[in-house]
């Protein structure tokens, strides 16, 4: 479909439902943006980042990708005409952390109405390349897909580099954007599913509704705009220690996934003593795709999860736990569990309401994990001129109706795994997302020792 506006005709289609909800929340001001992140064995010159970056453009439409009447409900999606990479990458070199410059780049903000794609790059210095986006058009593995790309374009020794490489990227106007989801796949929930989400929306807290781990959902501040202080803490776990952890779980048949979640659980139970549960989310929200060719029937990018369960305080790590939330997460998140995509219609347009509503209400969620998994890098030449990630991460911001305290895991094949734990003194109390970030970090030195 064309649309026309004062910049001319553009090539659109109308937003799918997930994709109004985060235009909705970044238009109140209630989200910040999505950074991942990868760090290069050597210096990345913008000669060869721009140039790769043409290509990475040519064949991704989500780069292309811009938001029209995103405050009306016809919001769409539709093709730049051009990207000027002069706007949108930014060379930084500072002396303090990266963790210091995450707070930084999550305050970037990006405005429909410039009618540009709603991302940019900074190169943190000379070797740490951060893609920052809106999470309306990307999310973390399309994020993380960007440097499996990129590291493959800076080291592909085909595309000859002009002496001067245009910041003018020119958008083909006969890409396809990519689809909706459920443009593509059913995502309606099942009725037991849209039924139980439902009563845990509005339902009763008592009887046959009664969680059946206790939760004390009133121990963090309640939700609040702006929200303001919000710390970053990374912990990079090298590849031998990752092989070991790797080997311990693959040994009790579970994942990396349910132990970070169990260690995240022990740091909480031990920065909040008295309490008997919290209140857990994991989304699984792989549905933005990296390139013109979607398949359908590819379960990364055709459905969006949410497990949640109130799990129970753990004083002491056991493999036990480790177990039974990686089952809990595996059968939580089969097709025949449902879709939390498709719950959206419920809300029957109002999106805006419903998010404004919540403001001053107890909090919903207690923790949060994001888990984008670890991600095979090719197509180095193994040499002293060639590009070699050594470093994936992923962050995500506090924002407005987010949990109280959250964990990101990113991670290279064969390589490191970095976990960021994002959290606000003023929402989880003065140290206490520094104690749980201690535990974590306690623990995974401690498992990850040879026996």
């Amino acid at each position: 479909m064309t649309t026309t506006s004062d910049q001319g005709a553009f090539v659109w289609r109308p937003t799918g439902l997930l994709e109004s909800y985060f235009v909705t929340r970044s238009n109140l001001d209630y989200y910040q943006c999505v950074c991942v992140w990868s760090q290069f064995n050597r210096p990345v010159p913008k000669l060869h980042l721009y140039g790769a970056i043409h290509a990475l453009i040519a064949r991704n439409p989500a780069l292309c990708t811009i938001v029209l009447e995103s405050k009306t409900k016809s919001m769409k999606f539709a093709l730049a005409k051009d990207v000027d990479l002069d706007k949108i990458v930014e060379y930084r070199t500072t002396t303090g952390s990266f963790e210091e410059f995450l707070t930084e780049l999550h305050e970037v903000r990006f405005t429909y109405e410039a009618m540009t794609p709603v991302w940019k790059l900074f190169v943190w210095n000379e070797k740490t390349v951060a893609f920052v986006f809106d999470h309306a058009t990307l999310d973390g593995t399309s994020g993380a897909l960007f440097h499996v790309q990129l590291a493959q374009l800076l080291n592909d020794r085909s595309i000859l580099l002009p002496a001067d490489v245009s910041p003018i990227v020119k958008v083909d106007q006969s890409m396809k954007l990519n689809p909706a989801v459920e443009s593509i796949v059913s995502t309606s929930p099942s009725l037991r599913f849209a039924a139980s989400t439902l009563f845990q929306e509005f339902g009763p807290k008592w009887g046959p509704f009664r969680p059946l781990a206790e939760r004390d959902g009133t121990i963090f501040a309640p939700y609040v705009h702006p929200v303001e202080g919000s710390i970053w803490r990374i912990l990079e776990i090298p590849a031998a220690r990752v092989n070991l952890l790797l080997n311990k779980c693959r040994a009790q048949n579970t994942t990396l996934t349910a132990l970070f979640h169990t260690l995240l659980v022990i740091g909480m139970s031990k920065a909040y003593p008295s309490v008997r549960g919290f209140d857990t989310s994991v989304p699984i929200n792989a549905r933005r795709f990296m390139t013109s060719y979607v398949d359908a029937a590819n379960e990364m990018g055709a459905y969006v999860f949410r497990y949640k369960e109130i799990t129970s305080a753990l004083r002491e790590f056991s493999w036990d736990e480790v177990i039974r939330f990686g089952s809990a997460l595996k059968k939580g998140t089969t097709k025949r569990s449902g879709y939390s995509l498709g719950m959206l219609k419920y809300l029957f347009g109002n999106i805006s309401g419903w998010m404004e509503a919540k403001l001053g209400n107890v909090r919903e969620t207690d923790i949060e994990l994001s888990n984008v998994g670890a991600w095979k890098f090719t197509g180095g030449i193994d040499d002293e001129m060639s590009y070699r990630v050594l470093q994936l991460g992923f962050s995500q911001p506090h924002g407005t109706l987010n949990p109280a305290i959250k964990l990101n895991c990113a991670g290279v094949v064969g390589g490191s795994t970095t976990l960021t734990l994002c959290f606000s003194d003023k929402i989880a109390g003065e140290g206490k997302g520094d104690m749980v970030f201690g535990v974590i970090k306690h623990m995974v030195e401690k498992l990850s020792e040879a026996d």
